[in-house]
Order: structure tokens, then sequence, then C-alpha cells
């Protein structure tokens, strides 16, 4: 009677240890699975990240251009405007054909402004998408190592069960179980 009693036992943990490492293996090919998802959906957030970086260099560029062609323009109004005080026979030495230019100055000032701080805004922007996908993607290495872990523990949770099973089946046998 004790023979067949450990005989059960035996193909009881066999049973276990088959089972055990046909979900070791599946477990490990869940784990792989979302380690590489985690490892793709990272990659398209660092990508994401560069190009917001790209287009953030890019509007300060364009700031830059504006600035340069901002300041173009004001210099050729102004030249224009002191020719065509000069043509009429003004001097630009005093009053109110010096606060004229003066003003104009004042205005094309104003506009340089407005234009770097445009560019600053946008490419700021840009530079906070960037953080926010570089986020991401340490978010989404983060879940894919998690899901990899949680996989993991389901089969130690597992074998720690057989274990125990078979324990109290030997100590069952014995008559060494005391409830």
């Amino acid at each position: 009677m004790c023979d067949l009693s450990i005989a059960g036992l035996a193909a009881t943990l066999a049973s276990t240890v088959v089972g055990g490492l046909a979900q070791y293996q599946q477990t490990q090919g869940a784990a792989q699975a979302a380690r590489q998802t985690a490892e793709y959906n990272a990659r398209v957030a660092e990508n994401e990240a560069e190009t917001r970086r790209n287009l953030a260099r890019a509007e300060m560029e364009k700031g830059a251009e504006e600035r340069d062609r901002l300041i173009r323009a004001g210099l050729a109004k102004q030249g224009e405007l002191a020719a065509g005080l000069g043509a009429s026979g003004f001097t630009l030495d005093q009053g109110t054909n010096l606060s004229l230019l003066g003003q104009s100055a004042e205005e094309i000032q104003h506009e340089l402004s407005l234009a770097g701080h445009n560019a600053a805004m946008k490419a700021w922007n840009h530079q906070a998408g960037a953080a926010k996908a570089e986020n991401e993607g340490a978010r989404a290495r983060f879940q894919g190592q998690a899901k990899a872990d949680q996989a993991n523990s389901k089969l130690a949770n597992t074998l720690l069960g057989a274990l125990g099973q078979g324990l109290t089946g030997y100590y069952k046998i014995n008559n060494k179980w005391k409830p």
C-alpha cells in the first residue's frame, strides 16, 4: 500500500515538473515578447523625441533667419525714410525728423523681439514634446520589464506550489502529517 502511494506521489511530482517546464517555456516566451514589444515602443518614442528636437532646432534657425530678414528690411526702411526726408530738404539732426527715425528703430526692435520670442516658444513646444516622448520610451521599457518579471513570478509560484504539494503528499504517506 505504501509503495502504491509513493508511486502516485512520484507520478504527481513528475507531472508537476513536466507542467512546470511547459509553463517555464511559455512564461519565457511571454517575457521575451513583452521585452521585444517594450523595446520597439521605446525606440519609436526615441525616434519621436529626436524628430521633436530636430523640429526645435529648425524653429530656432527659422527664427534667426526671420530676425536677419527683419534687420535687413528695417535698415532698408530707415534708409528710405532718411533719403526721403533728405530729398525733401529736411535735416536729420534734430526735432521731429530725428524722433521719426527713432520711432522707426523702436518698431524694428519690437519686431525683432517678437520674432525671437515666437521662435523660442515654438522650439520650446517641440522640446517639451521630445521630453514627453523620451518619458514614454522609458515607461515602455519599464512596463516591458514588469511584464517579464510578472511572468517569471507566476512560474516561481507554480513551482513552489508543486513543491508544497509534494511535501504534503510525502508527509501524508508517512503518517507524519499534522493538520
